[in-house]
């Protein structure tokens, strides 16, 4: 899968990891509370995979499934 360029993910990820191995990917849009949780703090492998991904250029978009008040904004 060299040549995938977006990607949408939902509920249930395992192994995010894997986007790194995706040289051609131009963005990737993910819905899932825990992945959410990851990326919106700072040291978590989760969140060094979507900097990387938007250091290399990828449009990253991460939202949460479901939430409590207030609602916090997408990690982008």
């Amino acid at each position: 899968m060299p040549r995938l360029e977006y990607r949408r993910l939902s509920t249930g990820i395992n192994h995010i990891e894997a986007l790194l191995d995706l040289p051609a990917l131009k963005e990737v849009r993910v819905l899932d509370n825990e992945i959410y949780d990851q990326v919106t703090t700072a040291g978590t492998p989760a969140r060094h995979i979507f900097d990387t991904l938007k250091d290399r250029g990828a449009s990253v978009w991460v939202h949460w499934m479901s939430v409590t008040e207030p609602t916090p904004p997408a990690f982008e």
